[in-house]
């Protein structure tokens, strides 16, 4: 592995300060962000994600597709990560310190009450809540090795093992923001990988962070080190996997990591058109929730080539995000999280307006929770049913918003959520996706 130089904490562009004034503004900055920010939590108990609203809908059966052999409450989690391996005994299985190099391996991740049939699980999805946590658990990890050797066979033997029993071919690839330790991230992934009922390969990439509110001005800024990693993974994964669709999803300050990597995979083929790199790579939706990206880096330089690479990106913002609405404060320019539009040009506005492999969703107002152990407003992808269920479909299928019940606020260029999202979103599924229709009474 190349040697990670740690990455600078000022921003491009920023004017500089002396040194007494960075350091006031510095503790200002740690003690509002010891109470606004956090892409997770100080708590690392491992819990399921409450199930997406439209797992709630009797008319469906997202688990009619689920082999006989994998209707247990463990599930498989692939993952990449550049964490230091822990020593034997300890409670986690990778700490929060950067490795040697980025390890493949497979997790298995317990879902559910100790004790429980598949069935029992796929029943508590239906009565879940934020206030009725389930708890997950990783049991086991099985190493494949260092990515770029021999592993990578391993690795993406397991990945077409799970796309061949798939009805859709997919594969999904998530990166995860700060505050979260590796057992997190899977039982996390695990949740998904449940929901989406066996319609898609599930790997995370799991970079070093602590899990403390202070580690945002260390980790976050040196994660950048990994965007190469990310780069070869989504690359390894689009290449040489059987998967038909890659679907790609990044939270919060791990979305710069996976938007900059898509710029150097882009990078790689500047000849190629679109039609070419889908046959290459085979991105479908890349979807930034939360996204602590500066916004006119994103709008100039990241949306050109996301546009290349994918069929759809699709951004989630909310003006309610505290988290980035600090982060905006410390970078001194708005988050794509949460967007100040009047930092864009005109042209700038009407070239993402005019961008059809591009969708905003906003989501402030959206009924229910938006946070999971963490600030008010940021975690709303996994806390929030009504928005995980957009993302859930978001895995699945190539749809457009429209065809996911959301529909355009008067007025503004993003899409929403009506109040009568459950019903709207339930009928759209059940129209265009029969084969999830549950049989009998």
């Amino acid at each position: 592995m190349v040697s990670r130089p740690t990455a600078q904490l000022n921003p491009p562009g920023a004017r500089p300060r002396s040194h007494r004034a960075s350091r006031a503004i510095g503790l200002a900055a740690l003690a509002v962000a010891g109470w606004l920010t956090g892409c997770g939590s100080g708590d690392q108990d491992t819990w399921m994600m409450p199930a997406p609203i439209i797992m709630k809908d009797p008319r469906f059966d997202f688990t009619r597709f689920v082999a006989p052999e994998n209707r247990t409450t463990d599930v498989r989690v692939l993952y990449a990560t550049s964490r230091a391996p822990a020593p034997p005994g300890a409670p986690q299985h990778y700490l929060r310190r950067p490795g040697d190099a980025v390890v493949l391996g497979l997790a298995t991740v317990q879902l559910g009450e100790p004790g429980w049939s598949f069935d029992q699980l796929v029943e508590s999805d239906r009565t879940s809540t934020l206030d009725t946590p389930r708890p997950a658990r990783v049991t086991s990890v099985d190493e494949f090795g260092v990515m770029g050797s021999a592993a990578d066979e391993a690795f993406i033997a397991a990945i077409d093992r799970q796309v061949e029993g798939s009805r859709t071919g997919s594969a999904v690839i998530y990166v995860p923001g700060y505050r979260v330790n590796f057992d997190r991230v899977m039982a996390l992934m695990g949740s998904w990988a449940h929901y989406l009922g066996g319609s898609s390969a599930v790997v995370a990439f799991s970079w070093p962070t602590g899990t403390q509110f202070w580690n945002y001005f260390i980790d976050c800024p040196r994660a950048r080190t990994y965007i190469p990693d990310i780069e070869r993974l989504v690359a390894l994964a689009g290449e040489r996997s059987k998967a038909k669709r890659l679907n790609l999803i990044a939270f919060s300050c791990g979305s710069p990591l996976l938007a900059e990597a898509l710029v150097r995979l882009r990078e790689r083929h500047p000849d190629e058109d679109h039609a070419a790199l889908q046959q290459r790579y085979h991105i479908g939706n890349a979807l930034f929730v939360a996204a602590d990206i500066d916004l006119e880096t994103f709008a100039r330089a990241h949306v050109p080539a996301l546009s290349a690479l994918a069929v759809r990106t699709q951004v989630y913002v909310s003006e309610d995000d505290l988290a980035l609405k600090v982060a905006g404060f410390l970078a001194r320019a708005s988050r794509l999280g949460r967007p100040r539009l009047e930092e864009l040009s005109r042209d700038d506005l009407m070239t993402l307006a005019s961008n059809e492999r591009l969708a905003g969703i906003d989501v402030a107002g959206v009924y229910g929770a938006h946070e999971l152990g963490g600030i008010r407003g940021h975690g709303y992808f996994v806390a929030n049913e009504r928005i995980s269920t957009d993302i859930l479909l978001s895995m699945i299928y190539p749809f457009p918003p429209a065809q996911r019940g959301l529909v355009h606020a008067p007025g503004l260029g993003m899409w929403t959520f009506p109040t009568d999202y459950p019903q709207r979103v339930g009928d759209a599924v059940y129209e265009w996706a029969p084969d999830l229709r549950r049989e009998g009474p």
